[in-house]
């Protein structure tokens, strides 16, 4: 019995540290925010490992992201376009989960 509760243990701990809430969210640097006076700009510039440089409109402080914060800032984001956007860059991105590495 014992060596079947030790099995069993170790299927669970193996399970758990295989499952990540980082799966499928990509790797990036939060810049800062854009100062750039242009019809299409501000917003804070993220650039993904990926080569690609978004704009992000924080619709409220639940990431705690600042203009007090120390750019840039090594994230993990899960993130989706928006269409019908006017920027200055490769688009705009709504994130959808952020972590700050």
């Amino acid at each position: 019995m014992a060596k079947l509760c030790s099995y069993i243990c170790f299927i669970l701990l193996v399970s758990t540290l295989s499952c990540s809430k980082d799966d499928g969210l990509l790797s990036a640097n939060i810049e800062g925010y854009d100062l750039r006076r242009c019809a299409c700009c501000r917003g804070l510039i993220v650039k993904t490992d990926a080569g690609k440089t978004y704009q992000w409109y924080q619709k409220n402080d639940s990431y705690g992201i600042t203009i007090k914060s120390t750019f840039p800032i090594d994230v993990k984001i899960e993130f989706h376009h928006l269409v019908n956007t006017c920027v200055a860059s490769d688009g705009e991105i709504e994130i959808t989960q952020l972590k700050i590495i």
